[in-house]
């Protein structure tokens, strides 16, 4: 069980790159035993097109880290947004689900002392448009790539899945954890981030990454055009997505509008301290370290 969220949790927030010194996702260890994760946030420019800033997303993390944020995605006339949302909805993600089950980010966040990135981030602002593809339009690729056999987009579903088995399961796990435990939490997620691209193979499919990643960056690039083909184009364009989809959506905006980076910015989104493991902390975190599929 700890396995699948482990496994959710990293695939989610990034995934692998040729450049990993180039990623949109860092960790740092600092000489006091503090580690820092933070995400980038790069500004593109090309002649005659909007300003582009790749505001690269974690979807947990401290609350002054989506402060300054939102506080870069309010300057930009047009926000792009990830979101699958259901087919017909206006795309805005709910803060909530509408059933009142917790999601899966919502229960990890609460356990490390972190936010969940849909409470603090307000999307309602009619210039942010949701460029993600649906659900529909996801399952259909799913089918199509998989064959109508389980993959591994289907698991990925599932854990997310507000009020889920696996949700309900982690709740009553964390119930139990100790401060320790906590710290190691926050410590595991910090140091595989930085080392995600030995993860990836180990735990998901080919057809399910270029589902996760290639497909609804395709999106984006369209959603992006459009912007584009306006009488009113804007003068800047905020591209929010969690940090695995930055490094493509970069390279496909250099190589088809000519852009190119000329600022980049770091957010903190969570800090991790070694000498706040206890016993069960230091067990916990050699168990993770430990699992099976290579993390």
């Amino acid at each position: 069980m700890i396995t699948s969220l482990a496994a959710v949790v990293l695939l989610t927030q990034t995934l692998p790159t040729l450049q990993p010194n180039y990623s949109f996702v860092r960790s740092v260890d600092r000489s006091d035993g503090i580690s820092i994760s933070q995400t980038a946030a790069r500004k593109l420019v090309a002649p005659g097109k909007p300003d582009v800033w790749l505001v690269g997303a974690s979807h947990i993390g401290q609350k002054d880290y989506y402060s300054q944020i939102q506080n870069l995605l309010n300057a930009q006339d047009t926000v792009l947004f990830e979101g699958v949302s259901p087919k017909g909805t206006d795309g805005k993600p709910a803060k909530v689900d509408p059933k009142g089950q917790p999601m899966v980010y919502q229960v990890v966040a609460k356990f490390i002392g972190l936010d969940y990135q849909l409470a603090d981030i307000d999307y309602s602002k009619p210039n942010w448009i949701n460029s993600d593809l649906t659900i529909d339009e996801l399952e259909v690729i799913n089918r199509k790539a998989s064959g109508g056999k389980p993959s591994g987009f289907d698991t990925i579903k599932q854990v997310l899945k507000p009020g889920s088995e696996q949700s309900k399961m982690l709740t009553e796990f964390f119930k139990n954890g100790t401060p320790g435990m906590r710290e190691a939490f926050r410590i595991f997620l910090i140091e595989k981030l930085s080392k995600v691209d030995t993860l990836l193979p180990a735990v998901t499919d080919k057809a399910t990454l270029n589902l996760l990643l290639t497909a609804r960056n395709e999106s984006i690039l369209r959603c992006f055009d459009r912007q584009l083909k306006k009488s009113d184009t804007p003068k800047s364009v905020a591209i929010f997505y969690g940090a695995a989809h930055q490094i493509d959506v970069k390279n496909r905006l250099v190589k088809a509008y000519g852009y190119h980076e000329v600022e980049q910015r770091w957010f903190t989104f969570a800090t991790a301290d070694r000498k706040k493991l206890d016993d069960s902390g230091k067990q916990f975190l050699n168990m993770m370290n430990s699992m099976p599929f290579g993390l």
